[in-house]
């Protein structure tokens, strides 16, 4: 019975000495960084559709601008810029092109694109709120000229409350001396919504360190 007592005893004082131990270590404050949770309905509604879907806003237009509209879609995983000199370019979406990828502003099919290699998308980039880009078959919304894809453009919404807005925009290019700029100016009263936009740029020469270039096997100076 002695012996049961002691060891009762040194198992009690052990077990307190080692709860005495940890208690300094649980009343250490841990501080954890900033944890930042983002969903958009667009982003869960491509999870869920087999139909790839892709919005990009005025922020991006800005952020990647190029003066060129398809240039700056480039930079999106599918989309490719095939450019026409300094000033022009027409879409490709997972490699279709011309006929097979339907370009819609407003609502108005802009089908200058889709003819020969020299022909470019004939829009403002500056004017350029929204950008969806359909990546796959879209025939069903945009007509048989988009088995490939399509890219809708959707103006800026309607300001809230009446206002007199505008907006100026200016670019330019070292390599080969573009210069060009924009001017918006709208009024909202009440009913009434109206604005208007001027856009205009300049291209120079590509500046590049060679004396002729080849154009349709042919060997040309520059």
């Amino acid at each position: 019975m002695r012996i049961g007592f002691f060891s009762g005893m040194l198992g009690g004082l052990c077990l307190i000495s080692t709860l005495h131990a940890q208690e300094p270590d649980s009343l250490k404050a841990v501080s954890l960084s900033e944890v930042v949770v983002t969903e958009s309905y667009q982003h869960l509604k491509n999870k869920n559709s087999t139909w790839r879907m892709e919005v990009v806003g005025k922020e991006f237009l800005r952020e990647h601008f190029t003066g060129n509209l398809i240039q700056t879609l480039g930079t999106l995983p599918g989309v490719h810029s095939m450019d026409i000199g300094s000033g022009f370019s027409k879409p490709m979406i997972r490699g279709m092109g011309f006929n097979r990828i339907s370009v819609v502003e407003n609502g108005i099919k802009q089908e200058g694109q889709q003819w020969g290699a020299d022909h470019g998308l004939e829009l403002d980039a500056f004017n350029a709120g929204q950008v969806s880009i359909r990546k796959g078959p879209a025939s069903l919304l945009y007509g048989s000229d988009a088995m490939g894809g399509a890219i809708e453009l959707v103006p800026l919404p309607l300001p809230a409350g009446n206002r007199l807005f505008g907006e100026a925009s200016l670019l330019g290019k070292s390599v080969n001396g573009t210069l060009g700029g924009s001017l918006m100016l709208g009024i909202k009263k009440d009913a009434w919504y109206t604005w208007a936009r001027y856009s205009e740029q300049h291209f120079g020469d590509y500046r590049i360190p060679t004396d002729t270039i080849v154009y349709l096997t042919q060997r040309m100076p520059v």
